[in-house]
């Protein structure tokens, strides 16, 4: 339970997942084994190397490493290197995250830099190479003064050759010490996103922001269980990046906060993605307030001025936020909202606040009094309470409920998810509140996941605009990294490629085709096979059938199109299917991927008939 304690090697912390284990997404597979990623400093003969970070001996160099404490960069703590006699060097070498490699590409710049001091001047050399060290790609010397202060050197490195799973060595080069602070290395503009200013381009990979476009997003949340830590607050998260502080974090012990809230929204605006971030509920009145004007207020405000100076001169027009994740929504949590919600409706009165509630996985009869929410509370009193201080101050709240998409049957939550949205407006009072769902959870990326995803976008849609946006967990995730209960991601990613699951392709293809209008759509004879949403255009000019097969068999179907006469002879459909468990990888990306034709319907002259495949999503378009 204390974050200080150390762990014993070879173990890892187990808790309850509502309790934040933060642990539980560390494991890395060797050799087909799975184990924890060690987060002490690692190792070796001569003393101590900082986290990920592994020693570099070369020729007949001798040194030594220490973690100090003295004069600190940021937080407590910083790398000291000693060259301490012979030929050769001395240094430290890096792998990326969890030490997967990182990719090069041949003469593709990569810009970097590093804080280092010395009391005495020293020599150093930054270099690309492969994994073992044994062969340079590009290298740079850097000249550290030696007086004793901390100074920021940049460099740049263009290899000669591409790796899929290098390494960054920063290493002396002659006997001496330095201490080295932080250090940074990203691609050059080549490999950055920057939709709106070329010139500045963000510190995000571009094929990993191109691949969540292709995927036809249009909001995207920043929340989850990380946001519960006590030390997560927005304030550690602004301005330059390598003077952010670093901080205990739920799922990895020393988070930087390099890429937090404020990034986000940054990415979002270049993107054209909805932003809607989630905060800490332990934030203070006072700093939420802050927050609000550094992102609305404008540029001659105390917090819009300090935006400014980050780089950011319009206000981002922030129109919806989240307080906490998964809580206990209860009258603790409404009274705790209460405070911070009156504090940011004083500096913007349009800000829609989001209750982050839980899971719901039995129906609710009674809002007053029922059993079986994954919260353990037993009635909606605390949001009874949020509801009437909406309605006092006559604005606007949401609702966030999670459900579960494990697949590839509907789950309680989802079946409990109409009930949940009656039950708020019985104790509503008349104020306006809408319900969302930002997370579909499940511990799989397999096909049956995409099943489920489908089966609850049908179903909210179904309930006709009463769920306002829905998305699903987790947007990201890093091939081989996330081995658990968790195991979620739409999108994978490597350092060097990323490449779509099957639920990614179901985001997809209901927002290519996604219509206004909901319509009556019935099911008759298939016990419950299929699941079918309907949409059309506002001018009614455009159908759109969603149909999830959920059997094992292919179902020979019957489609009736009362009131609509397609002005054209063929439909496009586009289907995905495949076994439940099948997966896309790196080497078979392609594995699972939605095929598209066109179909001749012979509506409106006779009755048409198609058979839906087994274990499929079929969205057929008619115009």
């Amino acid at each position: 339970e204390d974050r200080q304690q150390p762990l014993p090697k070879g173990t890892v912390a187990l808790r309850p997942w509502q309790r934040a284990a933060r642990f539980r997404n560390l494991w890395v597979n060797h050799a087909g084994q799975r184990r924890p990623v060690p987060f002490e400093p690692a190792p070796n003969d001569h003393g101590q190397i900082s986290g990920m970070w592994q020693a570099v001996e070369r020729g007949g160099a001798q040194g030594r490493f220490e973690l100090t404490g003295e004069k600190p960069f940021v937080g407590v703590q910083s790398q000291r290197i000693r060259f301490v006699a012979g030929q050769g060097e001395i240094g430290i070498e890096n792998q990326g995250l969890n030490r997967q490699g990182m990719c090069f590409v041949a003469n593709r710049p990569y810009e970097g830099y590093l804080w280092a001091r010395a009391d005495k001047p020293a020599k150093l050399r930054a270099a690309l190479e492969n994994r073992a060290g044994s062969k340079p790609y590009a290298t740079a010397d850097l000249d550290v003064k030696g007086d004793g202060q901390w100074q920021r050197m940049e460099f740049q490195l263009t290899p000669d050759a591409g790796d899929d799973a290098g390494r960054l060595t920063v290493s002396l080069t002659q006997p001496g010490t330095v201490t080295l602070g932080h250090v940074f290395l990203q691609p050059g503009a080549w490999g950055r996103f920057a939709a709106r200013s070329p010139s500045q381009p963000l510190p995000d990979r571009k094929d990993v922001v191109d691949a969540l476009r292709s995927q036809r997003l249009t909001m995207l949340r920043y929340g989850g269980s990380m946001i519960n830590h006590p030390a997560y607050r927005w304030k550690n998260m602004i301005g330059p990046r390598d003077r952010r502080p670093p901080t205990a974090g739920t799922w990895y012990p020393y988070s930087t906060n390099g890429w937090g809230v404020i990034d986000f929204l940054d990415l979002c605006e270049a993107a054209g993605f909805l932003g809607i971030p989630a905060l800490n509920m332990g934030e203070t009145p006072g700093d939420l307030a802050d927050f609000v004007e550094y992102v609305n207020g404008p540029a001659d405000s105390a917090w819009g001025r300090r935006r400014v100076e980050d780089g950011h001169p319009r206000p981002y027009g922030l129109r919806y936020l989240e307080l906490g994740n998964e809580e206990r929504v209860d009258e603790a949590y409404a009274e705790k909202f209460t405070a911070l919600a009156q504090a940011i409706w004083a500096k913007d009165r349009e800000m829609v606040l989001i209750v982050g509630d839980f899971v719901y996985d039995h129906v609710i009869e009674d809002p007053h009094r029922f059993a079986g929410a994954a919260s353990r509370i037993t009635s909606l009193a605390g949001h009874e309470q949020v509801l009437r201080l909406a309605r006092e101050h006559d604005r606007e709240v949401w609702f966030d409920v999670h459900i579960d998409t494990n697949g590839p049957l509907p789950s309680g939550s989802l079946r409990a998810l109409p009930s949940y949205v009656e039950a708020l407006a019985k104790v509503g009072g008349g104020a306006r509140h809408k319900v969302v769902v930002f997370e579909f959870n499940a511990g799989n990326h397999a096909f049956r996941r995409a099943l489920a995803n489908a089966t609850a976008i049908n179903a909210i849609e179904r309930l006709g605009g009463r769920v306002a946006m829905a998305a699903s967990a987790n947007c990201l995730q890093v091939d081989g990294q996330n081995d658990n209960d968790w195991n979620q991601g739409l999108l994978f990613m490597n350092p060097c490629r990323v490449w779509p699951q099957p639920p990614y392709f179901v985001t997809q293809m209901v927002a290519r085709n996604y219509q206004p209008v909901v319509v009556e759509a019935r099911v008759d004879g298939v016990n419950d096979q299929l699941d079918v949403s309907a949409k059309c255009s506002k001018d009614g000019k455009i159908l759109v059938l969603q149909v999830v097969n959920l059997g094992e068999q292919e179902v020979p179907a019957r489609l009736r199109l009362a009131g609509f006469s397609p002005g054209k002879p063929v439909a496009t459909v586009e289907e995905l299917a495949a076994p439940l468990d099948a997966v896309n990888t790196a080497t078979q990306p392609d594995r699972v991927r939605p095929q598209t034709r066109q179909w001749r319907h012979g509506l409106p002259e006779q009755e048409t008939r198609y058979s839906f495949p087994a274990r499929s999503f079929t969205v057929l378009r008619f115009e």
